[in-house]
């Protein structure tokens, strides 16, 4: 099976449809979303209904449970506590029935899909500590797992406990290790937080053994047209990191290393 693995759609639609455009020219069976449907962007009710269409399976993300009532708002930041309420106001029933409907957790054969760790929707997984605790936990709770796919944290990610991170926070190609499991994040597709506002997907293929990280250029001056028209903040479809935020990462990458030596 070749899965399209996206997540952190949050309602930019210019996105969702540059992402899907490629990853149907990339011979995909079937798709694989990590949740957070909603929040931030302009096109709620459009990003659901396309989910709803597409062959896979969906997981919800925090953002999607707090749109619901199921979460508090409480930890989120001004501009997506903002953005949650007007999401809640123009919601509709059809794609608010197809949120309720989304599980914490799925599986598709030795894959497993979570939003945020595998117990919390909330909870970032930004450390190797906590990448290794996810992998001891998915296997006590879905026996079998070889691959957990993440989302959450907007950042692509891969981790496994004998090699430590293969890729982090860029694109590329990662072999999956025979007899070891690993951690996935594919980055957001709609809500970039690195400097460059694109699309991240991955490409999983199983059969292969290989996951395909990409960065998929789109509109982002149209949905920050949609933005501006609906009221909403233009940056929300892009929150860049800092050069600090990048330099800190970089540290915390090498001392894993170190570490795992």
């Amino acid at each position: 099976m070749r899965f399209g693995v996206i997540a952190d759609v949050h309602a930019n639609l210019h996105a969702l449809d540059a992402a899907l455009a490629f990853l149907s020219d990339q011979d995909v069976d079937a798709y694989l979303c990590a949740g957070d449907l909603v929040g931030y962007g302009p096109f709620p009710n459009e990003c659901v209904r396309r989910m709803r269409d597409l062959p896979g399976r969906c997981v919800a993300g925090n953002h999607d449970l707090i749109v619901l009532d199921r979460l508090s708002a409480e930890r989120c930041v001004p501009l997506a506590r903002a953005s949650l309420r007007w999401t809640r106001a123009v919601l509709d029933a059809e794609a608010r029935a197809f949120l309720a409907a989304l599980p914490l957790g799925a599986s598709e054969g030795e894959v497993a899909l979570r939003h945020g760790s595998v117990a919390d929707p909330t909870e970032y997984v930004l450390t190797a500590a906590q990448a290794a605790a996810c992998l001891y936990d998915v296997d006590r709770v879905a026996p079998g797992t070889k691959v957990l796919i993440l989302g959450h944290t907007h950042r692509p990610m891969a981790f496994n406990e004998r090699d430590g991170w293969l890729l982090r926070g860029s694109t590329g190609e990662v072999s999956l290790p025979r007899g070891e499991a690993i951690v996935l994040n594919p980055g957001a597709v709609g809500q970039s937080r690195s400097r460059d506002a694109r699309a991240r997907v991955a490409v999983l293929d199983v059969a292969a053994r290989v996951a395909a990280f990409h960065a998929v250029a789109y509109d982002v001056a149209g949905c920050r047209r949609a933005l501006r028209d609906r009221g909403l903040p233009p940056q929300s479809c892009h929150v860049p990191r800092s050069r600090w935020n990048d330099l800190a990462g970089a540290i915390r990458t090498r001392v894993g290393r170190l570490v795992a030596r």
